[in-house]
């Protein structure tokens, strides 16, 4: 039997030392690994969180887009609907519709202007998961930025109290954008302008196909354009009026603009064509042939929970009175809150008024 060999004291020492290192080699190398494992596991964990809420507001962007579409065919079916109905300036006495401004007997009496008036504004009726608010604002109302002269131009921005130096150089700019010429106005620009841009791309020289194309124009920003400029100017026709706004469907910054009223006296002007309940307008309309018949109809979604909302919009072409074609349709437009607050409803049950 052969007996295991006995240790110098030194190599015994040695040994022993080794099988500690050994040992603190394998505590560092598990406490890594330990953060290792923590890191990767964080790191699901904030991948699996930011997937979730990834989710969640997809689905909220979902929602708040559908309840949008469902607004605006609301009030493109209740336009349609009121023109089948029969409910123009020749038809309000008919026999067969009732009280005037009433479709039947079983139903509220409502203004005409809710409707058929297109003033361009907001309401609200609760639906589903959450609602819609909606307006329709009629296209003649608006400035036709194709059709005006300089002059009334000029006068616009000075209405709504523009900074005259930028007044006249945004005048300028536009009228250089949609005249057929290169020739550059005293504060306007041309197609050397625009080339020299990050972006590249010429003037126009010709009448804007949409609204939006201001955007395009020199020192036209999103928020003057979608705050002011888009609420005063469009591109469709106003041939029976002359080429002047509606002033029966016009919003404030309009009044203001053609009239050089200021905020307080535009807006009582509405408040008090609203409270007249369409008397004034259908009259109005008779002698310029006819109710609206261009409207954009803007539609924002929006949920209960949450503070994501999804706004869009279509302009409609209602010439056919009972039919309808889409000139226009705009899927997603800012919207970062609510046209309307609740305290703002005065019933939310009943919705629209």
């Amino acid at each position: 039997m052969k007996s295991e060999p006995v240790l110098q004291p030194d190599k015994k020492a040695e040994r022993v030392y080794s099988l500690q290192n050994e040992r603190g080699v394998i505590l560092i190398v598990v406490v890594w690994a330990l953060m290792v494992l923590m890191v990767v596991a964080i790191e699901l964990g904030r991948t699996a969180r930011v997937e979730g809420l990834s989710t969640d507001v997809y689905q909220q962007e979902i929602k708040t887009y559908y309840l949008a579409v469902a607004g605006l065919n609301r009030a493109l079916y209740q336009l349609i609907r009121t023109s089948q109905q029969g409910r123009t300036r020749d038809t309000r006495d008919d026999d067969r519709l009732g009280p005037r401004n009433r479709l039947s007997d079983d139903e509220p009496e409502e203004c005409p202007d809710v409707w058929l008036l297109g003033d361009g504004q907001w309401r609200s009726e609760p639906y589903g998961e959450g609602g819609y608010q909606v307006r329709v604002s009629d296209e003649s109302g608006k400035i036709n930025i194709n059709q005006v002269d300089e002059v009334i131009l000029r006068q616009t921005f000075t209405n709504l109290d523009f900074d005259p130096d930028f007044g006249d150089a945004l005048a300028d700019a536009i009228l250089d954008w949609r005249d057929p010429d290169p020739l550059e106005r005293l504060n306007g620009v041309e197609s050397d302008y625009y080339l020299a841009q990050d972006i590249a791309y010429p003037a126009k020289d010709g009448p804007l196909d949409m609204i939006d194309e201001l955007l395009l124009i020199r020192d036209v920003t999103q928020e003057l354009f979608y705050n002011t400029l888009n609420e005063v100017f469009t591109v469709y026709g106003n041939a029976r009026s002359g080429n002047m706004a509606n002033t029966q469907t016009a919003n404030t910054l309009v009044l203001r603009a053609i009239q050089g009223v200021d905020a307080e006296t535009a807006e009582e002007a509405i408040r008090q064509r609203r409270e007249n309940c369409g008397e004034e307008f259908l009259d109005a309309t008779a002698a310029r042939g006819g109710l609206p018949t261009i409207v954009t109809i803007e539609s924002v979604g929006y949920l209960n929970t949450g503070r994501i909302t999804r706004r869009l919009a279509g302009v409609i072409d209602r010439t056919g009175g009972q039919s309808h074609r889409v000139l226009r349709w705009h899927d997603r437009l800012p919207s970062q809150a609510l046209p309307l607050r609740k305290e703002d409803f005065e019933d939310e049950e009943e919705g629209w008024f």
